[in-house]
């Protein structure tokens, strides 16, 4: 039986209310509590590098290009607003330095940041309150899906205290954002199916230009909901069908602009993006049948953390799929199962064919990707966002239909699944409230560790290149660092003249040459701090005798 009529236009039941309405107030504390109690980590500053008006270019030629020592604080200058520039200066550091990522949060973050002011906390309150607008967006798409206000007020009352959506919520970053779009067009999608007014369809290209001016994946999330229009139409030429086209095409239209300039810097974007996501398994997984299998693993452990997540990972895109645990594995692949059978058995055409598809082409698409051509981006939790929102929703929909509908054993495990969820939350909650760091934050427990040796030393000196890694590393330590540690720079994998002057000196991630050099020295001693960043520390042999 694929029909639930009880579900749809009932009114959700006063205790329902009641607690969906606590869970919010709680969610919205998790959310604007402790803004700046976790390291402001290596996303983040480039965050507030954009926002400052100055690009990447600005940076190397003014600091990481200088010859001589400079005070840490130095950096200050790019990490906060400069009157001097505006809009138009973060627009042009995106394009010449971060054209794989669209302006509209950026743009509001500077506008954000001159009005309320550009420390982190203050930076993080623009993500927590975007966040607030998944709330009407969820409970809209819900309604718009199965016409049933209780599938709405359950979905709400579990991303209200999921971790996912509260961590995204106190990042600087356009992720919470991009959420919003996702939940806004689709609901608008379908509700231009239904009303197939010129006003419907228009929303629904605005929220699809919306969408993709947050972020470029965006079009995963077109194209999964062209997939979803064209079976629901049966495959036939209808006037949906043609609506649809035309309302893609018009907000592709409005996105032109910035795939023009996308297009020009692709270099620059491929350039970045080798960088920071390449195949960073290709080391350990020698073969594609090991390779899919070690992404479906950890796509499986990331599947449990949307409902619980109390830090355990270690890091935030790569981790070893032996360490993880059997029984999450388990209770993952067991939740996968039960909502493709539910969704393909139990459940009307239309909301199984949307979930399906938008819960799997964007993470399939990633997964085939990566496959072909390398690389970790379907292992990446921001870039698989689609497929988890998706999930909740099915999660809520299944809950409440057992909960509503049903009088047999199911409807009491029902009842002990949400119980259990929301204290899950709740827990992941608390501990994401109380910890400096999360493991999403890619090595931001190693940033913590090191600022602190670093400020406990005496006369410290950082030494870095201009290499764009060192550049973000040193970036993020210097909110951490106190204003006696000095910077020296260098250009990368060049030799360098160590000052006399300072007894213990720090080295980010020091180039080939560069450690050469300085292991054939016989009057330093170097300690290797974190071999996971490549952090150094090198004293003098004199100071360590003295």
């Amino acid at each position: 039986m694929n029909q639930w009529p009880a579900l749809e236009k009932q009114h959700p039941p006063t205790w329902l209310k009641s607690i969906v309405i606590c869970l919010l107030a709680l969610g919205i504390f998790f959310r604007f509590a402790h803004l700046g109690h976790k390291v402001y980590w290596h996303d983040e500053s480039f965050t507030s590098l954009a926002i400052s008006g100055h690009t990447l270019a600005e940076i190397k030629q003014e600091i990481f290009n200088h010859q001589g020592i400079i005070p840490i604080t130095t950096l200050d200058k790019f990490q906060q607003i400069n009157p001097d520039r505006g809009i138009g200066d973060t627009v042009r550091y995106l394009i010449t330095s971060d054209p794989q990522h669209p302006p509209l949060y950026y743009v509001m973050a500077r506008l954000w940041a001159q009005l309320f002011g550009d420390s982190p906390a203050q930076v993080r309150s623009l993500s927590a309150v975007i966040s607030l607008l998944i709330f009407p967006c969820v409970y809209w798409l819900c309604l718009e899906l199965f016409d049933a206000p209780s599938v709405g007020w359950v979905a709400l009352g579990l991303i209200a205290v999921s971790p996912l959506e509260i961590f995204f919520a106190q990042e600087a970053r356009q992720y919470g954002l991009w959420m919003v779009t996702i939940l806004l067009s689709s609901a608008a999608l379908l509700r231009a199916i239904r009303r197939e007014s010129l006003w419907s369809w228009g929303l629904y290209a605005l929220t699809l230009a919306l969408g993709l001016y947050t972020h470029l994946f965006t079009i995963l999330v077109a194209i999964a909901q062209g997939i979803y229009v064209v079976i629901s139409q049966q495959f036939r030429w209808h006037k949906t069908l043609r609506n649809y086209l035309i309302a893609t095409a018009m907000g592709l239209l409005m996105f032109l602009p910035w795939l023009i300039i996308f297009i020009t810097h692709l270099h620059t974007a491929l350039q970045i993006n080798l960088l920071w996501s390449g195949n960073l398994l290709g080391n350990t997984i020698d073969n594609i049948f090991e390779r899919i299998v070690g992404f479906l693993i950890i796509f499986l452990m990331r599947t449990s953390r949307v409902f619980i997540d109390i830090n355990l990972a270690s890091d935030s895109v790569v981790e070893s799929y032996l360490s993880f645990s059997i029984i999450w594995i388990v209770l993952s692949l067991a939740l996968i199962i039960y909502l493709l059978y539910f969704l393909l058995y139990k459940t009307k055409n239309k909301p199984r064919t949307f979930i399906l598809t938008l819960w799997l082409f964007p993470s399939l698409s990633l997964l085939l990707c990566d496959t072909i051509y390398g690389g970790i981006q379907s292992i990446n939790f921001r870039y698989t966002l689609p497929s988890y929102l998706t999930q909740q929703i099915a999660v809520a929909f299944i809950l409440t239909n057992h909960l509503f509908w049903d009088n047999t054993w199911k409807q009491k495990v029902c009842k002990f699944i949400m119980v259990g969820l929301i204290i899950a939350g709740v827990f992941s909650d608390i501990s994401l409230f109380k910890a400096e760091t999360w493991w999403i934050q890619m090595r931001g427990t190693y940033f913590t560790e090191i600022s602190q040796i670093v400020n406990k030393t005496e006369s410290p000196l950082l030494i870095s290149d201009n290499h764009p890694i060192s550049v973000g590393m040193t970036l993020t330590l210097s909110h951490r660092l106190d204003p006696k540690v000095h910077l020296l720079t260098t250009p990368f994998d060049q030799v360098v003249t160590i000052p006399q002057d300072y007894n213990n000196l720090f080295f980010i991630d020091p180039s080939s040459s560069l450690l050469h050099q300085l292991q054939q020295d016989t009057t330093y001693s170097l300690k290797l701090i974190d071999p996971s960043v490549g952090f150094w520390h090198i004293c003098h042999y004199v100071s360590l005798e003295g």
